[in-house]
């Protein structure tokens, strides 16, 4: 999964549905949605954890 770069998990699931949806011409059925959200929220939130440890390693 791509980084996200996003600034909250909701842009982050929008901009994840957007390039799905761009990638396979239809919107994600329900399982898709969902697991695409699941892996959006989680690289999301790793990404999170990394800024803030560098930004510990930084100071």
């Amino acid at each position: 999964m791509p980084h996200t770069h996003a600034h909250t998990k909701a842009e982050a699931i929008h901009e994840a549905l957007e390039v799905f949806e761009n990638a396979h011409h239809h919107e994600p059925d329900a399982h898709e949605k969902a697991r695409l959200v699941s892996d959006t929220i989680k690289e999301w939130e790793h990404e999170e954890v990394e800024a803030l440890h560098s930004g510990d390693t930084a100071a």
